[in-house]
């Protein structure tokens, strides 16, 4: 996080945020590893040209495999207040929620969190107010945990947070603050800009410097990992899900690029007498100027070239060739990079076996359906969070709604993400849950038809009202 950032935040609001903390670092080579472009990959060979291991790309990977497990199209998103419903249906369906989810959770998954922010996009400023145009649509913006600033934690939640961004305007670079403060009033937000390299504060007049909205419902969500993040002074944010699995990382890459260079220099070797090559010869230019002359050998093609090495007149008179053929060791090399993937996987809280390399490539091991219990536990955690994670985006679309928009809805609902995916819990699992916690007690009948049925309470009661009628009619026709 940039220091004029910190020091600003700190002498302007209050805070006590302490500069040397090393999370960013941190951050930093999740991302490396992220984008396939970590420090292990470059190497210099004897000529002092810069090149490139071969690697796996477990990382990327790995964010891509958490997305999926974790959020899916057949998981639903509903509310418990009926005028919220079709209002929210409108919302997922233009912003495209379902698509964005997905990309937020593998964002959190190799960063350790993602934040959005929930914002309208084409809105008027009138009067120093922002009010709704034709144009004005929802906006979701995603920034991952290197943008990311928090300020005050309560229980382990982000109440507080800074939200920081390099941009430039006329030419000029500025750094931009969106900073979201909890009064007793409700968030306040601040818009901020500073002089990139002063770090003096500036002024940007399209922009409404402060906006109170006088709710507690926060215009942003935060995602973080389900993992304790084991950083001194991490700022409350979350570890990557392979943020302990680094080493692991190096092995598969490791071990991977020794089983492409074993075929790659691996090919038969035709060690020859220098007698038995044609060669020709070439003016060669030195350094003063001047020229010499220089034998070079002629192959046949390029193959040969590769093929034969010449030693010159050390080989006997009686062995003018000699034939090397090294040994692949392919299924040796397999071995160690499925080794790799199988610590890998366990060390990013996807359980032993989860990945398994056929035909030069990973794949999901196809037998690891019968054995995922560490896979269960890690996800229903990771399920939790990004429950509430929706549900905070579905409350702030509501607020901006009420308060700007004005519709008739209500931040003030549950939201509740049904998963219908069947990879943790089937949907039986979920009914037969639903049925015990009916016939003890533990739940209305209300509750128990809104849960099976994806019902509001409008709609379940109107249906016990339905039934209640026809029981009625029963007992007097007989």
């Amino acid at each position: 996080m940039n220091q004029f950032v910190i020091s600003y935040l700190n002498q302007k609001f209050g805070y006590e945020i302490t500069k040397d903390s090393e999370m960013y670092d941190k951050i930093d080579t999740w991302k490396s590893y992220y984008k396939n472009n970590a420090e292990l990959h470059k190497y210099v060979d004897n000529y002092g040209k810069t090149r490139y291991s071969y690697s796996l790309g477990m990382a990327k990977r790995i964010s891509e495999d958490w997305a999926s497990i974790g959020f899916t199209e057949k998981d639903e998103i509903s509310t418990n207040k009926p005028k919220n419903k079709k209002f929210i249906e409108n919302f997922i369906a233009k912003v495209k929620l379902y698509n964005e989810i997905p990309i937020a959770i593998e964002t959190a998954t190799w960063s350790g969190t993602c934040g959005v922010i929930i914002r309208l996009k084409n809105i008027a400023v009138v009067n120093k107010k922002i009010v709704p145009t034709e144009k004005t649509s929802y906006d979701l913006i995603k920034v991952n945990a290197k943008n990311i600033l928090p300020l005050r934690i309560e229980h382990g939640k982000i109440i507080d947070v800074a939200f920081a961004s390099g941009i430039k305007k006329d030419k000029k670079k500025l750094i931009y603050i969106e900073l979201h403060r909890l009064t007793d009033n409700g968030y306040v937000i601040n818009n901020i800009y500073l002089d990139a390299e002063s770090g003096k504060e500036t002024r940007y007049d399209e922009v409404i410097p402060e906006m109170e909205t006088g709710s507690d419902v926060p215009l942003f969500s935060i995602l973080k990992t389900p993992i304790i993040n084991t950083i001194d002074n991490n700022l409350g944010l979350g570890m990557s899900m392979y943020g302990n699995a680094i080493d692991q990382l190096k092995a598969c890459d490791i071990t991977y690029n020794n089983f492409v260079r074993d075929f790659e220099l691996g090919g038969k070797k035709i060690i020859y007498n220098k007698n038995l090559i044609k060669y020709g010869t070439r003016r060669v230019k030195n350094e003063d100027g001047t020229y010499t002359t220089e034998e070079y050998p002629i192959y046949p093609d390029d193959i040969s070239k590769q093929q034969f090495m010449e030693v010159g007149d050390n080989l006997s008179k009686d062995e003018l060739i000699h034939e090397y053929n090294p040994d692949l060791r392919p299924e040796q090399n397999k071995t160690g990079i499925q080794f790799a993937l199988d610590t890998l996987s366990f060390m990013a809280s996807l359980g032993t076996k989860y990945y398994e390399f056929s035909g030069g490539s990973v794949v999901t091991a196809t037998q690891y359906a019968g054995d995922r219990q560490d896979l269960m536990k890690n996800a229903k955690k990771y399920r939790d969070n990004i429950n509430e994670f929706i549900s905070g985006i579905i409350k702030a679309s509501l607020l901006l709604g009420r308060l700007v928009l004005k519709e008739k809805v209500t931040e003030e609902c549950d939201v509740e993400v049904t998963n219908r995916d069947g990879l943790l819990v089937s949907d039986e699992e979920i009914k037969e849950q639903y049925r015990q916690e009916y016939n003890m007690g533990l739940i209305s009948k209300v509750t128990y038809l809104m849960k099976i049925n994806n019902w509001t309470e409008d709609e379940a009661k109107e249906e016990l009202a339905r039934i209640d009628e026809e029981n009625r009619i029963k007992a007097v026709e007989e």
